[in-house]
């Protein structure tokens, strides 16, 4: 169903029969920590996200996992080679 009461006519999750039956009744605003993202949504009432209607709450644990804004880089660790075997296997022909 539709927003009645933040983001007029945008379809909400959470927007029953009753109106809004997220805790508190309505979405909460963006925190600074989700300055940059791309599914900050602007609305009359302010900037919102697309894809929580609590931000500041993905943010209690640590970061956000829809966060576009932040690019998490994976440590790549050096396997440990040893030449006794990587001569055998050339020798064998892998």
């Amino acid at each position: 169903m539709s927003c009645q009461t933040i983001k007029k006519d945008k379809d909400c999750f959470f927007w029953g029969a009753e109106g809004c039956t997220f805790p508190g009744g309505q979405c909460r605003p963006v925190v600074e920590k989700c300055e940059g993202c791309g599914r900050i949504e602007e609305w009359p009432t302010g900037k919102y996200c697309s894809a929580y209607p609590a931000p500041q709450k993905q943010w209690a644990l640590g970061l956000c996992n829809m966060a576009t804004h932040i690019k998490i880089e994976e440590e790549q660790t050096q396997k440990m080679l040893n030449p006794l075997k990587a001569s055998k296997r050339k020798a064998a022909g892998r």
